[in-house]
């Protein structure tokens, strides 16, 4: 399980000014996590915190009852927004950096595994190829498919389908609900709701750095609204 208790950030030059402010939620083994809101309302923050990109100001996050930043290297995966390949490494190499430089296997064993997961993506043809021979769509799956190379029991998506055209959203949707394992959490940034609504099991609705909801999936988009934050109904009539 992943707990968030107490999570502040503030700004640097500002510490009156929060860019997230008190925020606490926890995610099951196995679930889903789709955390929404408009532009500016702290979502990447919360990503990078969980990622530990960026330090909070106060509060914790611990994955079964542990400090998230004691973690061995690698268990927590990122898929960046604009997937963040490495783009004088081959596909296969970009996949091999981090276990190789973490030692996670033998070479021949990590090998085996990108090859592997190289063909679950539909990319086996692409494994010599650089990144900028790749579509959008295949830099995604390349980049997924990396995280996946250290068997992460946290996986965070920072909006998975803003660089890819609006047809590659079904696509998205069905490769994360595949991850899906019962020792893994996954959390998805997204502006999409169609994305949280086809993948998520729990929403987290933020706004101005205050988390305003914290409810199921069905909740969330239930037409009648009951349950949620004016903001929240307001962000979604807003999108229909």
């Amino acid at each position: 399980m992943l707990n968030v208790n107490a999570l502040t950030v503030t700004m640097q030059r500002d510490s009156a000014k929060r860019i997230l402010d008190d925020i606490a939620f926890d995610v099951k083994d196995g679930q889903i996590l789709a955390i929404l809101g408009p532009s500016g309302a702290g979502k990447t923050t919360l990503l990078r915190c969980l990622a530990l990109l960026h330090t909070q100001t106060s509060g914790t996050i611990t994955v079964n009852g542990a400090p998230i930043d004691t973690l061995a290297a690698g268990k927590i995966g990122i898929v960046f927004q604009s997937f963040n390949l490495f783009p004088h490494l081959t596909v296969l190499d970009n996949m091999l950096l981090a276990p190789t430089c973490h030692k996670k296997d033998t070479a021949e064993a990590l090998k085996e595994k990108a090859h592997a997961l190289l063909t679950q993506f539909g990319l086996a043809a692409h494994a010599g190829a650089h990144p900028h021979n790749l579509s959008g769509g295949q830099k995604q799956r390349v980049a997924i498919a990396r995280a996946l190379m250290m068997d992460p029991p946290v996986l965070l998506f920072d909006e998975p389908t803003s660089a890819l055209d609006p047809e590659l959203i079904n696509e998205v949707s069905e490769i994360i609900k595949a991850l899906r394992q019962p020792n893994r959490v996954i959390l998805v940034v997204t502006h999409e709701v169609r994305l949280a609504r086809h993948v998520a099991d729990h929403i987290l609705f933020l706004d101005n750095g205050v988390l305003r909801d914290n409810v199921s999936r069905d909740v969330f988009f239930d037409e009648s609204g009951n349950g949620l934050s004016p903001r929240a109904r307001t962000f979604l009539s807003n999108l229909s």
